[in-house]
C-alpha cells in the first residue's frame, strides 16, 4: 500500500501543472525563492534553453489535449485544447529562442 501511495505522489510531483501550481502558491504566500546564483552566464543561458524546451514539451504532451482527442470529444473542444497547447508551445519556443540568442551573443563577445 505504501508503494502505491509513493507512486501517486511521484506522479503528482512530475506533473508540470502541479509544479506550476505549487510555485504560484509559494509566490502568493510570499515564500522566498531559493535560486542559486551562478557566476557563469553560459550555464544560465543553457538552463534557459532547457526550460524553454520543457515548456514546449508540456504543450505538445498536454494531457487535456490528448484526453480530448482520444476520448472522441467534440471538434470545438479539441480545437480549444489545441489552441491552448499551441500557445504553450509558442511560449516555450520564445523562451528557448531568447536564451539561445543570448548564449550566441555571449559566446561571440
Amino acid at each position: 500500500m505504501q508503494s502505491l501511495s509513493n507512486f501517486f505522489k511521484s506522479l503528482i510531483k512530475a506533473c508540470p501543472y502541479s509544479f506550476i501550481g505549487k510555485k504560484c502558491v509559494d509566490v502568493v504566500k510570499g515564500k522566498p525563492s531559493t535560486h542559486k546564483k551562478s557566476k557563469n552566464k553560459a550555464q544560465l543561458f543553457k538552463a534557459g534553453i532547457k526550460t524553454g524546451r520543457n515548456i514546449s514539451l508540456v504543450g505538445v504532451f498536454c494531457p487535456f489535449l490528448w484526453y480530448a482527442i482520444l476520448s472522441g470529444a467534440s471538434k470545438d473542444f479539441i480545437l480549444l485544447n489545441l489552441i491552448h497547447s499551441g500557445i504553450i508551445v509558442v511560449i516555450g519556443l520564445i523562451v528557448l529562442g531568447i536564451n539561445y540568442l543570448a548564449l550566441y551573443s555571449y559566446t561571440k563577445s
